[in-house]
């Protein structure tokens, strides 16, 4: 199991800076890429929080609808 961890932090960290170095030659600098890399970061947490508060409502209403049919 802790292969498997190390290689999963290794792989996160090694996107993270093949996008960090894309977005530094695309935007021209280290800050407009960092910036760039805090407004996509945002938005998938944003986009992650709404589908898991989506899915704890539709789980609260199928465990409604099971205990209504008792």
């Amino acid at each position: 199991m802790g292969r498997l961890l190390q290689a999963l932090i290794v792989l996160f960290a090694a996107v993270f800076l093949i996008l960090l170095l894309f977005f530094r030659v695309t935007e021209g600098s280290f800050a407009e890429a960092g910036a760039r890399m805090d407004r996509l970061l945002g938005a998938a947490a944003e986009e992650t929080g709404e589908a898991a508060n989506e899915f704890a409502r539709e789980t609260d209403e199928a465990l409604r609808d099971l205990n209504d049919g008792d």
